[in-house]
């Protein structure tokens, strides 16, 4: 008889490991192909061409190459003219603490600024991309204070102090700034703006999105809409996402050069014409070794950052809302109006992507006299918190603005800056249903060229709950 051996440990350790690899291999290629099937087409965007000039607007030094570094390498493969703006000094990357091991880490000198070193990465990482110095503007505006320039501090006598750890001016102190010793000033960065764009005469504008969850992200949007309306730029404008979230997009939130960029699911039925910019690989590897220049930002999130390292970039054109005209104002009989959008984002209270229960869908509409704004609430409204409504428009080649507080049931207006205008008739609210109806004067807007509006909405204590992008409005008035 013959006796068989009972299998040695090793044998049975090597048994379980290639069971395990094999699941493994398994799970990683049916994860690939159910991205494959779930990868929805987009329009392919429109070939660059020699003689295209693109303007590509960052917020921070990184964004550029996040969020475009593909079609920056493509454009200068295909001898157009690339400019890249950066709009802050990108002085909130990192604590105090975190700077220092870096620096001590790698070897730097201890004295190194986080301005100059995010600056000098930025240079680096272009210059992968074959874009020239002498066509990388830095603005040195503060890093997490476009939006508050852009609402409350506009004019140049109520100036902006940045109050983060690298930065406690009230100007820009840098030497390698657009505008030596800039003051920290909405108008300011709007000039800014509007000469690079005078000068450039951009066919191409690249732009964050304003559904971007981060503040500067989501300013400088607003600050582009702005720049691009007041020097009648006729080109294509083309926004990115960089935040959207929390730390859930892109997905998967790590290294996978093979997958595709999907949009965020939440956004993926809403009134976004997303265009999609295929890489080659050279192109991707071009990309991935600008990223790979911002040293600071991925030894912090390194994760995040390259997931953005994709066979594909996601840009989308935006749309602008054509103002119903109505006959009936009764809109808790009648809905919301077509002239309708939402705004799903990251809820700043319960850290969570939702609609938001305070403002789940914004609408605009007319009549003969009037114009209506009407916010859309998940639940009732609630008269305590403080809803406002902010308005910029051209008219007769000036932009003025128009901002408006809701509270309890009262209306008032809101004088942000010398641009503010004056109104005579009163803003009336009333609740219907689960809707905030605003009423405004129409003749507010009838000599206006281009008219831009957001919402945002917050508790008494002035804590910002949630916000709209800002969104062009098409007023047609016969």
């Amino acid at each position: 008889m013959t006796t068989t051996s009972p299998p040695s440990p090793q044998s049975n350790r090597n048994k379980l490991l290639l069971i395990v690899l094999g699941l493994i291999t398994i799970i990683t290629l049916s994860y690939l192909f159910l991205s494959y099937l779930d990868t929805p087409e987009y329009s392919q965007m429109p070939e660059i061409q020699s003689g295209d000039r693109i303007l590509v607007i960052a917020p921070h030094p990184d964004d550029e190459s996040l969020a475009a570094g593909g079609l920056i390498k493509k454009a200068r493969d295909m001898n157009a003219t690339v400019t890249v703006v950066v709009m802050t000094d990108g002085s909130s990357a990192a604590t105090p603490e975190e700077l220092s091991q870096y620096l001590e880490k790698n070897n730097k000198n201890s004295s190194t600024e986080i301005s100059e070193l995010r600056h000098d990465e930025a240079l680096n990482a272009l210059s992968k991309l074959g874009v020239n110095e002498s066509n990388i503007i830095f603005l040195g505006y503060p890093d997490t204070g476009l939006k508050a320039l852009f609402e409350d501090y506009w004019d140049p006598d109520k100036l902006y102090t940045s109050n983060t750890p690298f930065n406690k001016f009230d100007h820009s102190h840098y030497n390698f700034t657009y505008q030596q010793n800039a003051t920290y000033a909405g108008g300011n960065v709007a000039e800014n703006l509007k000469q690079i764009i005078t000068d450039f005469k951009p066919t191409i504008i690249i732009t964050p999105d304003g559904l971007d969850e981060h503040r500067d992200h989501w300013a400088t949007n607003a600050f582009v809409m702005y720049s691009a309306a007041a020097t009648n730029f006729k080109g294509k404008i083309y926004t990115y996402l960089v935040h959207k979230g929390g730390t859930k997009w892109p997905s998967p939130p790590n290294y996978q050069p093979s997958l595709n960029l999907t949009p965020p699911p939440e956004l993926q039925n809403f009134d976004v014409n997303c265009i999609e910019n295929p890489l080659t690989a050279d192109e991707e590897k071009t990309k991935e070794e600008a990223i790979n220049s911002y040293g600071l930002p991925l030894s912090l999130t390194k994760g995040y950052l390259k997931s953005f390292i994709r066979i594909n970039e996601l840009f989308a054109t935006p749309q602008p809302v054509n103002v119903q005209f109505i006959n009936d104002n009764n809109f808790s009989k009648t809905g919301m109006p077509s002239s309708s959008f939402e705004d799903v984002r990251y809820d700043y209270n319960t850290k969570t992507i939702k609609t938001s229960d305070e403002m789940s869908s914004v609408g605009v509409a007319r009549d003969d006299n009037n114009f209506y704004i009407i916010i859309s609430a998940a639940h009732d409204i609630n008269r305590e918190l403080v809803y406002r409504y902010h308005f910029r428009f051209l008219e007769d080649g000036q932009f003025k603005r128009l901002d408006v507080k809701v509270q309890n049931g009262t209306a008032e207006y809101e004088k942000k800056s010398v641009n503010s205008v004056e109104v005579e008739i009163n803003a009336t609210v009333e609740v219907q249903g689960g809707m905030l109806v605003l009423k405004l004067p129409l003749n507010v807007f009838k000599n206006s060229s281009f008219l831009m509006m957001n919402t945002d909405v917050s508790d008494k204590e002035g804590q910002l709950m949630d916000l709209s992008a800002w969104r062009e409005l098409k007023l047609i008035l016969e």
